[in-house]
């Protein structure tokens, strides 16, 4: 690993870590690795092999990549997840509160909504 993948690896690790609440000795015990092994890991001194760094990302339900700093999701591996059938309306928020969405922005969303209904009638 290079300097800045190494640095990458270790600040995601503890953030990861500190996310789920966890002293790194604790975490240390989820990989069954010895408490030092793993503080090396954090500090950057040390770098796990393959089937560590597997792991780590499987016990952490994040990625390899994302631990590697080759991504920024965190978890590549999740389906998206499919809507219930049963639901007819979808609705929307805005993120920005006091940004404004223009007319024609709204009429280009209605128009994606039909598009998107008249591509669902004709699979039927």
């Amino acid at each position: 690993m290079s300097f800045d993948e190494k640095l990458i690896f270790s600040t995601r690790l503890r953030h990861e870590r500190e996310r789920l609440g966890l002293m790194q000795k604790e975490m240390a015990q989820k990989l069954d690795i010895p408490p030092n092994t793993y503080n090396g890991y954090e500090t950057g001194k040390r770098s796990p092999n393959l089937e560590v760094a597997k792991h780590i990302s499987d016990t952490l339900d994040i990625s390899v990549d994302y631990l590697l700093g080759r991504t920024d999701e965190r978890n590549l591996k999740k389906e998206k997840t499919k809507l219930d059938e049963s639901i007819k309306t979808i609705a929307a928020h805005r993120v920005n509160p006091y940004e404004d969405i223009s007319e024609e922005g709204i009429n280009k969303i209605n128009e994606y909504i039909e598009m998107i209904r008249m591509m669902e009638q004709n699979k039927k």
